[in-house]
């Protein structure tokens, strides 16, 4: 059972922001892609991977992408006994986003699970999970301050068996405040997710008890206009979670891995 709940931990640990950011599609017929490179640790545990991604728009109000797609480095903990490994392909996220107005968006992210399993270190590239992730952003340019602009997105996330263990609907609500320089290229952020397990995970023991479980995501960093279609992206970002376990009534119990971390990403887009 225990093994179990480390899956789950882990493949909080490893989940990406999803959708593609919280503000406006490409204009026109444009597409873009980027790549870069992203680390997170937590004490004596690590990894390191490069991720990839694509998007454009295939009509005036709908975008289509390619999220998170890559491969990973490493991902493990570094003990004596401990397995080295969590290297191989990551999996790919599909996702679709349709405006309703220039200021408000519905989305849809589908996860394919076509990473590698194996699980010989403690966080591999695939958790072998197909899940659905859906909701709605807004964004808007603040008036009031010249270059200010903030993005919004709340969805629900929902994940389907795997390994006989089925994640719990889960509430995402998020934010992103962004500021371009008039005297520069380049543009300040800063964001935060929030998310709540609303329902109980459910494995055929039927002992994980894992609803209220939540997690913080803060993110700061810079978009770097090297010309009108080419951006350098860096951000530092912090997750902080609480994963609920218990089983029958014999109350909560620690968590191994609980999906906190600091984590780094470098990428950089490249427009068309």
């Amino acid at each position: 059972m225990i093994k179990k709940v480390i899956l789950l931990a882990a493949a909080i640990a490893t989940s990406s922001f999803a959708t593609w950011d919280y503000f406006s599609l490409l204009d026109g017929n444009q597409g873009s892609v980027k790549a870069g490179l992203y680390y997170d640790m937590d004490d004596d545990w690590s990894q390191m991977g490069l991720k990839v991604g694509a998007r454009m728009n295939i009509a005036p109000k709908v975008e289509l992408s390619i999220q998170s797609f890559g491969f990973q480095f490493w991902g493990e903990t570094e003990c004596d006994a401990c397995a080295e490994g969590g290297y191989g392909l990551r999996d790919l996220i599909i996702g679709a986003r349709y405006a309703l107005d220039p200021e408000l968006y519905f989305f849809l992210d589908f996860n394919l699970p076509i990473g590698r399993e194996r699980n010989d270190g403690t966080t591999p590239p695939s958790q072998g999970e197909i899940f659905l992730y859906f909701g709605a952003q807004h964004n808007k340019a603040i008036d009031a301050m010249k270059g200010a602009s903030y993005g919004t997105e709340a969805g629900i996330f929902w994940g389907f068996e795997h390994h006989d263990l089925e994640r719990g609907l889960e509430l995402h609500l998020g934010a992103e405040f962004d500021y371009k320089l008039p005297s520069a290229p380049l543009t300040l952020l800063v964001g935060t997710q929030f998310w709540l397990r609303i329902f109980e995970s459910e494995d055929h023991d039927k002992d994980l008890r894992d609803d209220w479980s939540d997690q913080w995501k803060f993110w700061f960093g810079a978009n770097f206009e090297l010309n009108k279609n080419i951006a350098l992206n860096g951000q530092i970002i912090l997750r902080s979670q609480d994963l609920n376990h218990r089983k029958n009534n014999e109350g909560f119990r620690e968590v191994p891995m609980e999906g906190d971390a600091l984590g780094f990403a470098l990428d950089m887009e490249f427009k068309f």
